[in-house]
């Protein structure tokens, strides 16, 4: 398994918010009526309530929106990436999407192949082509973001409920996506709570599903004394919340909002690959992609955010949280996208 660790300091926020813009302004579609477009999935299941699910979710969306043929193709092993991808293009998938900062081999060797069709890597900042493949774009999200307001968010609750003051993070692996997300909720919880403690622990499943390995992993960080589990780990991160669940402790979801999962939910760190998948196929299809850059979801353009919060939480931690949000959004606050744990 490859992966590497990026600080991303530059991507276009401009083209992001342009890209965001255009499907709700309702700009003229081309009269493509053969265009088509398909999403290469990451490993792990398309059913994991978050990434993937969200990728396949944003497919289904803008196929019906512009009437145009979709197909997802489903990644189960890391042997599968580049023939998925190929499959793709060869079937002539006008755009095709490569889900998944793992993904970038595969795009980075498919992508110069096929010149006439357009590609963006999900996760995937255009820097990792060493190909630079003049047809494909990458999309990058400030995960450092949402992750800091779940962890302030926790840090207000945690302080307020006593006890130990102990959080954690169950990350499936290092890849810089999960990174940014646990560095944003230690920053954020330790601004809402100084003497917060926050462990940070990767289960280290390289199929983002192996519910038992977040399961224990959160069950060390139980044994601890957490008072609340931040799952950074797709459907891996499902078994983290059972365990915070059945120990009558808060779990936090991540990339779709997972408050439905029950009563322990505290809140979840939204990332709108769904979004990101609508707006880029809205744009390729009519002829206004941009490659050889990137697109930028953030807090400023809503690429990413707080999700729906418990009811047993203050109504003014909420409005507090939010505010803080204003302030990340604004430039007036800054969140790294990296540090130590």
């Amino acid at each position: 398994m490859r992966s590497k660790r990026l600080t991303i300091g530059v991507a276009l926020a401009l083209v992001a918010g342009v890209a965001l813009v255009i499907t709700s302004a309702g700009t003229a579609r081309s009269t493509q009526s053969d265009f088509k477009m398909a999403i290469v999935t990451d490993i792990g299941k398309l059913n994991d309530r978050s990434f993937n699910q969200l990728a396949n979710e944003g497919r289904k969306t803008v196929g019906k929106q512009l009437g145009i043929q979709t197909r997802v193709y489903e990644t189960t092993s890391e042997a599968q990436r580049v023939p998925n991808l190929l499959a793709a293009s060869r079937a002539g998938y006008n755009m095709i999407f490569g889900v998944g900062f793992l993904n970038y081999s595969a795009v980075n060797t498919v992508a110069g192949k096929f010149p006439d069709l357009q590609y963006a890597g999900i996760d995937e900042p255009y820097v990792l082509y060493d190909k630079k493949p003049k047809n494909a774009a990458g999309v990058v999200f400030a995960e450092q973001e949402g992750g800091y307001l779940v962890g302030y968010l926790a840090g207000l609750q945690i302080k307020k409920q006593g006890g130990k003051q102990i959080i954690s993070a169950v990350g499936a692996n290092n890849v810089p996506a999960i990174v940014r997300y646990i560095s944003g909720y230690i920053q954020g919880a330790k601004k809402a709570n100084p003497k917060i403690k926050v462990i940070a622990n990767y289960a280290n499943d390289p199929t983002f599903s192996d519910r038992a390995k977040c399961k224990e992993t959160a069950l060390g960080q139980i044994q601890k004394g957490t008072q609340a589990i931040f799952q950074v780990a797709g459907g891996c991160g499902l078994g983290a919340l059972s365990a915070a669940k059945d120990a009558g402790i808060w779990g936090i979801g991540v990339d779709a909002d997972q408050l439905y999962l029950g009563k322990h939910m505290l809140t979840s760190a939204l990332k709108l690959v769904n979004q990101a998948v609508i707006d880029l196929t809205q744009l390729a299809h009519d002829g206004k992609l941009k490659t050889q850059k990137d697109y930028l979801y953030n807090l400023k353009n809503g690429g990413v955010g707080l999700g729906s919060v418990s009811p047993k939480v203050s109504k003014a931690f909420v409005a507090k949280t939010k505010a803080v949000g204003k302030l990340i959004a604004t430039g007036k606050l800054k969140v790294k996208p990296e540090v130590k744990f």
